[in-house]
């Protein structure tokens, strides 16, 4: 039998759920960190996760404005860490199916990005997920995604009856 993977996007998440009220930068990938993601907030219960962003200078546009790839990935980030609160270790997930609208220019700064979990199956997760200015007041993107659920053989394993 393989032993189960470790995802360090994973690890970092469930070792914020542990303590959900101190703020833990993502240091687990290195575009998380250059877009200076943080987690911020969890609710275990509603399946939600926070994260701020605050992506430097060199992502701008021409126009002064976050360019939208860039958006799209924040908002995937978070999808994708909500997800992965709800695995178990070793679980992963990637996404395959990313629907983006975004609805303001994200101009340079902190924004925020709330994601809900909002169907896990055996194989497959939906999520959801909004990016806003850091007061939450202004929604400026909107992002689902479906998930590939990969589970690692002790949870694929059949339980007995």
């Amino acid at each position: 039998m393989n032993a189960p993977r470790f995802n360090p996007d994973q690890r970092l998440v469930q070792r914020f759920l542990r303590d959900p009220g101190a703020p833990l930068a993502i240091d687990s990938n290195p575009l998380a960190a250059d877009l200076g993601a943080v987690l911020r907030g969890a609710d275990v219960q509603q399946r939600t996760l926070v994260l701020e962003f605050a992506p430097p200078a060199r992502y701008l546009q021409g126009d002064g404005v976050i360019q939208g790839g860039i958006v799209a990935t924040m908002l995937d980030f978070a999808l994708a860490f909500v997800v992965l609160a709800a695995l178990a270790p070793g679980d992963s997930a990637a996404t395959v199916s990313l629907n983006l609208q975004f609805e303001r220019a994200v101009l340079q700064g902190a924004v925020r990005v709330s994601a809900k979990l909002d169907r896990l199956g055996g194989r497959v997760a939906f999520a959801s997920a909004t990016l806003a200015s850091p007061d939450g007041k202004d929604t400026l993107a909107r992002a689902s995604a479906v998930m590939a659920v990969s589970r690692t053989a002790a949870a694929a394993a059949p339980r007995p009856a």
